[in-house]
């Protein structure tokens, strides 16, 4: 993201800031967040889904990491000089949510809580020392710097080579958890007469059913051993945890960021922009070296998670930059049959399949467009932006 703001004075430059366009994306991005965070309470029919979904995200109490972010930014507009009474308000409504979870304080409990609080924190510090940078680059400082401190704290309270196997152990017990939850509710469906009705009549979708119920106790196994080099004997989102709640953290500051620019007149920043125009510092590039590195080199074998996870991370963010370049490569009234596309590629050759091909595809652009700019030189006023 390279939109920039003058840098002549901070408090002309935050109040000149371009505003937040657009509600149709933002208001979709709203409704998914209510439905992630309410993936526990999904009927029995989409158990299998809505477990899935729980494990993707290792906070799965998203709309919770969003509200501490508005909490942050809302902060922030009092130093930029906005009222203190709506700074105290969101403060005290994200505390006292925090504060009511249905979590014990310990544990999970106690992670959640500690995560949502660095982040706010941190992302709220950030954004006073870089006043005119775009998002991403706050994020991903918000986001290194909450790492830095959790993992610190963690190391002062069980040495620093215990951190990272209590933290896998406590993500490990949760995962199973929540693999259970859903399981019972998927097992309690599937005994249902209806259901039994349902298999004789189509076999083959209540077959792919019970792989898809095998499929997701493998990703959420949380092994029995511990250590960095264990990967074999864990789940591979259990192993890839941190890398997604790095990416996690990354959608509830982009989301907290547009819900309080649309709720504030206070500008702390520029808006985001398109999708198409996504761009980022080239040195990230150095994220999937390093990783890289620990994961193929025999002699790092102990590092093969980190390696792992930082290859997710960025590469994300890269196949993220390459969907920018194919928005802006494809016409817009093409881009309109994209979901028809995958709609009819997805029986081919199954989602498996279909998806390993987007993100090879996406990533390998996002990459290119490090050392080559694919989009340089192409009209900058297309329509359709994702704001």
């Amino acid at each position: 993201m390279n939109g920039a703001v003058a840098p002549e004075s901070a408090a002309t430059a935050l109040r000149t800031a371009p505003k937040h366009r657009g509600w149709r994306w933002f208001m979709l991005a709203l409704l998914l967040m209510v439905a992630v965070t309410a993936a526990p309470q999904w009927t029995a029919s989409l158990a299998l889904i809505g477990g899935t979904v729980r494990l993707l995200l290792p906070i799965e109490q998203f709309a919770v990491l969003v509200l501490v972010v508005i909490a942050a930014c809302a902060l922030v507009g009092w130093w930029a000089g906005g009222r203190l009474s709506v700074a105290l308000l969101w403060m005290a409504m994200a505390g006292w949510v925090l504060w009511k979870l249905p979590l014990p304080l310990q544990g999970y409990g106690s992670f959640l809580r500690g995560w949502s609080l660095c982040l706010g924190a941190a992302f709220g510090l950030v954004c006073l020392i870089t006043r005119s940078r775009p998002l991403l680059g706050r994020a991903l400082a918000a986001v290194a710097l909450a790492t830095v401190v959790t993992m610190a704290g963690q190391a002062s309270r069980s040495g620093v080579g215990g951190t990272f196997d209590e933290a896998t152990r406590m993500l490990g017990s949760e995962y199973q958890r929540r693999v259970q939850e859903s399981l019972d509710a998927w097992r309690g469906r599937s005994e249902s007469s209806a259901w039994q009705t349902f298999a004789a009549k189509m076999p083959g979708a209540a077959a792919r059913a019970d792989r898809l119920a095998t499929t997701l106790e493998t990703l959420g196994d949380p092994g029995s051993g511990g250590g960095t080099g264990s990967l074999a004997v864990r789940g591979p989102l259990l192993v890839l945890a941190p890398a997604l709640l790095g990416l996690e953290s990354l959608l509830a500051l982009g989301l907290g960021w547009a819900s309080y620019h649309r709720l504030s007149r206070v500008r702390i920043g520029p808006p985001l922009v398109a999708l198409r125009d996504l761009r980022f510092n080239d040195q990230l590039v150095w994220g999937l070296v390093v990783g890289a590195t620990l994961l193929l080199l025999p002699t790092l074998a102990e590092w093969r998670a980190m390696g792992i996870n930082l290859i997710g991370f960025f590469g994300t963010l890269y196949a993220l930059r390459g969907v920018g370049v194919l928005t802006w490569w494809i016409p817009d009234r093409v881009a309109a049959f994209a979901p028809l596309a995958l709609v009819v590629l997805v029986p081919l050759l199954g989602p498996t399949t279909v998806l390993a091909l987007l993100l090879v595809t996406t990533f390998v652009l996002g990459l290119g467009d490090t050392w080559r700019d694919f989009r340089a030189g192409a009209d900058a006023h297309r329509t359709g932006s994702l704001r």
